[in-house]
């Protein structure tokens, strides 16, 4: 099932499967990819009687482009916004790196309506000064030249190095319909994303943690502190996948998030 929704004046876009009176897992995609990333998700979480639904961050997929700074604050009220479509009142999220970000940044905005998370491939930290001037660069290449002079060379280093080359063509297939605009927006965005450890231990939700043995962009070990801050959290390690890890290794990924998923239920 495929929704359109008003969000801040613009038009989002949210993919759904699943009863509609299952519990809910909404997922939330890395930056650059858009929500059809997480459409074997949406199947397994059908299978298991859960309803699965994704949505399209503005600028990416069928989303329209904020046209400023997309904030990790803008992101969870957009996930707020599809679970309002869904007629659901609370929801789990499943978010990968900057879906990561934007689930913290959900906890903190809308505590009562989270059951669970999980956080894959992704840190509570805020960017440092050199990774905020790294993001500007990068939000004025896409926006001078084009979004794939971002994605064209991020894109492999997603990946674990041990990655057959037809997954680096998926994950671009995932990534073909991010703007300009849009890739500008939530690079903004992420640089001005607060540092989220403070509201760690103000869970009271399930939590599992999900790092990427070859993660080139967050390494597994800079997980530990957010496994460790969220009170009772989960931590699984995946072997032989980078950044992208529920893409490289889907059965692994699901075995690791599927008890929360249930669990909450």
């Amino acid at each position: 099932m495929d929704l359109r929704l008003r969000f801040e004046g613009r038009e989002a876009f949210l993919r759904a499967e699943g009863a509609a009176g299952a519990r809910t897992v909404l997922f939330l995609h890395p930056f650059p990819l858009d929500g059809s990333c997480w459409s074997d998700y949406l199947g397994r979480c059908a299978a298991a009687g859960l309803r699965g639904a994704a949505v399209d961050a503005p600028g990416f997929g069928e989303s329209v482009a904020a046209g400023g700074p997309c904030t990790m604050d803008d992101l969870a009220r957009l996930a707020a916004a599809a679970l309002d479509a869904l007629g659901a009142k609370s929801a789990t999220l499943a978010g990968c790196s900057m879906g990561g970000y934007a689930a913290l940044a959900f906890h903190r905005l809308f505590p009562d309506r989270l059951e669970g998370a999980a956080l894959l491939c992704t840190k509570a930290s805020a960017d440092s000064a050199e990774a905020k001037q790294r993001r500007e660069e990068q939000a004025r290449a896409a926006l001078d030249k084009g979004p794939e002079a971002v994605t064209a060379t991020l894109l492999p280093k997603l990946l674990s190095p041990s990655s057959p080359r037809v997954l680096l063509d998926l994950a671009k297939s995932f990534a073909r319909s991010a703007t300009a605009q849009g890739v500008a927006d939530v690079l903004r965005g992420m640089a001005l994303r607060p540092d989220s450890t403070p509201d760690l231990p103000r869970w009271r939700v399930p939590a599992v943690v999900v790092a990427g043995k070859d993660d080139q962009v967050i390494p597994a070990d800079d997980t530990d502190g957010l496994a460790r801050g969220i009170p009772g959290a989960a931590h699984a390690v995946i072997q032989g996948a980078g950044h992208l890890a529920f893409l490289e290794k889907p059965d692994e990924v699901w075995s690791a998030i599927a008890p929360l998923l249930t669990r909450v239920v």
